[in-house]
């Protein structure tokens, strides 16, 4: 047991801290973001030896997010704002709305374009592309948690989705389970975040 939990230490430990991050994120608590400090600090580690290097890099990404996000969210503690969840995002979006989200969507796309290209061509991965793909939306998806846009979640559950094949065709069947429950929790966090939004009048 011993030489097991040895063995695995990291996956462990980011299965628990990843799974407090969403139970966190869920519940709109800006303390997510330090759990989410360490805990991508651990899976860069884990991505990086496993040779999926755009998860490693974007969980670079995490922790430097992981700061801006707690003092934004601190922030909006202050102006009491907090309840008001992509307040101006309400569904079903209003034509200008589903244009913004649009632009993030193209984003996302060419990002996860560029980062596979380069993954193909100078790095040694074995599924660049589909790392890209993952790796270019989980950089917008965290950028709109900070700003609180609900439509986040809909990136995740995808992102989430699609990153249970990646991990199990590297072995990481901790991580793999810790992304089917990112998917679970993501359909439920939509949820619950949309009783936050604004009743029409």
């Amino acid at each position: 047991m011993i030489a097991y939990l040895s063995q695995y230490w990291s996956e462990i430990f980011a299965v628990i801290t990843g799974l407090i991050y969403i139970f966190l994120e869920v519940k709109q608590n800006k303390y997510l973001w330090i759990v989410g400090f360490f805990s991508s600090l651990v899976l860069m580690y884990v991505f990086f030896n496993a040779k999926i290097y755009a998860y490693a890099t974007i969980y670079a990404y995490y922790v430097i997010v992981s700061v801006y996000g707690y003092l934004r969210w601190s922030r909006s503690n202050k102006r009491n704002d907090e309840a008001v969840v992509g307040a101006e995002h309400v569904l079903p979006l209003p034509s200008g709305q589903r244009k913004k989200i649009s632009v993030l969507i193209a984003i996302s796309l060419v990002l996860s374009a560029i980062i596979g290209y380069v993954l193909a061509n100078f790095t040694d991965s074995p599924v660049p592309y589909f790392d890209g793909l993952t790796s270019g939306f989980s950089a917008v998806a965290t950028w709109m948690l900070t700003q609180k846009i609900i439509q986040h979640w809909y990136f995740w559950i995808g992102i989430n989705l699609f990153s249970v094949p990646l991990c199990l065709s590297q072995n990481l069947y901790w991580s793999a389970a810790l992304f089917f429950v990112y998917f679970v929790m993501s359909i439920i966090g939509l949820k619950e975040w949309k009783k936050n939004l604004p009743q029409k009048s």
